[in-house]
C-alpha cells in the first residue's frame, strides 16, 4: 500500500517537482528537447504570471537548450 507524504493540494506543486514528474512520464525515446519547447511555449502565454511558472518555464528552456529567453 502507498502512502501518500505530500500535505500541499495537487495545484500547489514546486516547480522542480513538475519538471520531474513531466520527466518521468514522457515516452521512451521520445526527443526531450523538443518536447520541452513545447512546453516552453505552452507557459509563454503566463508571462510574468507567478514565479512559479517562471521557474518552470525556465526549466524547460534549459532542457530545450535555449541559451537566452525562448520566444
Amino acid at each position: 500500500m502507498f502512502a501518500f507524504t505530500e500535505t500541499k493540494p495537487s495545484g500547489t506543486a514546486e516547480p522542480e517537482a513538475v519538471f520531474i514528474s513531466w520527466l518521468l512520464w514522457q515516452p521512451r525515446g521520445a526527443d526531450l528537447a523538443a518536447e520541452a519547447l513545447k512546453e516552453v511555449q505552452k507557459l509563454a502565454r503566463y508571462k510574468g504570471a507567478d514565479p512559479h511558472i517562471a521557474r518552470l518555464r525556465a526549466l524547460f528552456a534549459s532542457l530545450a537548450g535555449a541559451d537566452g529567453p525562448v520566444h
